[in-house]
């Protein structure tokens, strides 16, 4: 660790937050590992990849992420798979004797029943391994509304995962939060943040403008996944504001009291100059009233500035002090 690195504390600036990367199974993890293994804490061998390749090269794999303490899972599609062919006990049972400490499910492309969520779920339980649930479609034509994503997050949350993560596929465009163009849809993120704890939420950003703008705007302990193994740097960079997007940091999360709102408002702020409250509620999707309820909780906080805007003496303008 580098001089100029240690004057900057990783969890004063970052508490704790999930990253998860997607292990294409390509060569030359060793080098990325041996830079980048401090700075996410799951992979993700996605697809039906633990299917194609010899058994002691799958744990070989597995295990070269397990000696560094990172979490390995597969893709949820792998157990929609196993269902459509009456294979889960199998599936489980060789992704558990391969070294998997994580088991994801999803409906990405089939519905699984409810029984048979509950059987995946305990064996993930009795068998000390971590449950991530994936909400959300693949296909283009058939995505989830946003009211059916809420009411599937929490059915998710009733078996008790370690995390729930909002689809976002490999592209980041057309799916659950993200539209056509790889746009965020800042109503959804709000709407999903409000609802529920955000330490459970995980947002799949595998564009690097996503994964800027939702640290900008949610914080730099956001969990995010299906970051690429290349990536893992950059985004750390990302979080800790070391970069331009990103740069000069941010209040914690934990920092801020009051409530997911007043959070959310005060990152838009803190991504900006300064902003006045209309282009706050263009931005997040939220009400005019919610709006200003988080502004007058983060003043009375004290951290953000209000002025008045020099163009209309009647409007008021926010801006945050970046912290050094």
């Amino acid at each position: 660790m580098s001089l100029f690195f240690d004057e900057y504390p990783r969890q004063t600036l970052i508490p704790d937050p999930k990253t998860m990367v997607i292990d294409r199974l390509l060569p030359g993890i060793d080098e990325l590992l041996a830079r980048s293994w401090r700075y996410f804490t799951v992979a993700k061998i996605g697809w039906g990849l633990p299917l194609l390749i010899e058994n002691q090269q799958l744990r070989d794999r597995v295990k070269v992420y397990r000696d560094k303490g990172i979490d390995v899972s597969n893709g949820g599609t792998l157990l929609e798979l196993a269902s459509s062919k009456n294979k889960v006990g199998i599936v489980l049972d060789h992704l558990l004797q391969s070294g998997f400490s994580t088991i994801e499910m999803s409906e990405g492309v089939i519905d699984i029943s409810k029984k048979e969520k509950k059987t995946i779920a305990e064996f993930a339980r009795q068998n000390s391994m971590k449950l991530h649930i994936e909400v959300g479609r693949k296909n283009v034509g058939n995505q989830l509304s946003l009211e059916e994503t809420i009411d599937r997050v929490n059915s998710a949350l009733d078996f008790d995962p370690d995390v729930v993560i909002i689809e976002g596929r490999e592209t980041g465009k057309s799916v659950e939060i993200y539209d056509s163009e790889g746009h965020i849809k800042w109503d959804w993120v709000s709407r999903i943040m409000e609802t529920f704890d955000s330490s459970k939420i995980m947002f799949e950003a595998p564009l690097e403008e996503q994964q800027a703008q939702l640290i900008t705007r949610i914080g730099p302990s956001v969990n995010l996944g299906n970051i690429s193994l290349h990536s893992v740097l950059p985004l750390q960079s990302q979080r800790m504001g070391f970069r331009g997007d990103t740069f000069g940091g941010h209040v914690s999360p934990e920092i801020i009291t009051g409530s997911p709102a007043a959070k959310f408002v005060y990152h838009i702020i803190a991504s900006h100059m300064s902003i006045d409250q209309g282009q706050i509620s263009r931005i997040s999707g939220l009400s005019r009233r919610t709006v200003q309820i988080a502004i007058d909780s983060l003043t009375s906080q004290e951290v953000i500035k209000v002025a008045n805007d020099p163009r209309d003496m009647r409007h008021h303008i926010y801006s945050v002090e970046r912290i050094s």
